[in-house]
């Protein structure tokens, strides 16, 4: 699924107001395009993740219209950047 859009291992995509929503103890190891991903969702927390070994960020906010995320205690580690063409 590398370099298609939308494409992500956990992705709140245009839900708008979810609150009371989590992400919570996850853990996501050699993906090859980005791994936790909220666009368009607002009022959600990402807790006590891993992501191990991927290409591209771990964690990340789509478009920056999105509000009251809480991203916390998470770890990102050995993260390669994704090749030019993604």
């Amino acid at each position: 699924q590398q370099g298609k859009l939308g494409r992500y291992p956990l992705h709140f995509h245009m839900c708008e107001s979810v609150h009371g929503s989590t992400l919570a103890k996850n853990v996501i190891w050699e993906s090859h395009q980005r791994c936790i991903v909220i666009h368009g969702s607002h009022n959600v927390t990402v807790s006590e993740n891993v992501a191990f070994d991927n290409q591209g960020h771990c964690y990340m906010l789509e478009d920056g219209g999105e509000w009251d995320n809480s991203f916390l205690y998470n770890l990102g580690a050995k993260t390669r950047a994704l090749p030019a063409n993604t």
